[in-house]
């Protein structure tokens, strides 16, 4: 199952539940590159696969553009005896995001010039989700400080 075809399941399901995410125009052009993910204005990042849970295979992880705010709508699936399953649905406006030590890191601008707001997300097994382990508020690091990632 290609990440596309996942976004686009989450953006039904979410459609279906009566809360969904993006307004209209967002889903049609969500829906015109999904199979195309980081090309040109498409607003569906490159997926990333990462092991967030600590079991040694990768999850996968999805963004998408939202908005003239640069919103960005993190998503994060991993598989459950083989089927496919949210772990994680986060909205937020970063400067970057990592993943270190099986955790996802966002970092976003803070209200004071050269400070950040960090959320950690870990893998929580009782709840079988990525939770929020730690915010924290801080000095921005310097660019080239800043982990890769894996």
């Amino acid at each position: 199952m290609s990440a596309g075809s996942v976004l686009l399941a989450q953006i039904d399901a979410d459609k279906r539940r009566d809360e969904p995410v993006f307004d209209e125009g967002e889903e049609q052009e969500i829906h015109s590159c999904a199979d195309e993910p980081g090309s040109g204005s498409c607003p569906v990042r490159a997926p990333e696969y990462h092991d967030l849970t600590g079991d040694g295979r990768d999850e996968l992880i999805v963004g998408v553009q939202s908005g003239s705010n640069n919103l960005l709508i993190i998503y994060a699936y991993t598989l459950k005896n083989g089927v496919v399953t949210s772990i994680l649905g986060s909205t937020s406006s970063p400067q970057s995001v990592e993943v270190a030590d099986h955790k996802l890191i966002i970092h976003e601008p803070g209200d004071a010039p050269g400070y950040e707001s960090r959320t950690v997300y870990a893998w929580s097994a009782r709840h079988q989700v990525m939770t929020i382990q730690d915010v924290g508020y801080g000095r921005r690091a310097p660019a080239s400080a800043t982990p890769s990632g894996r």
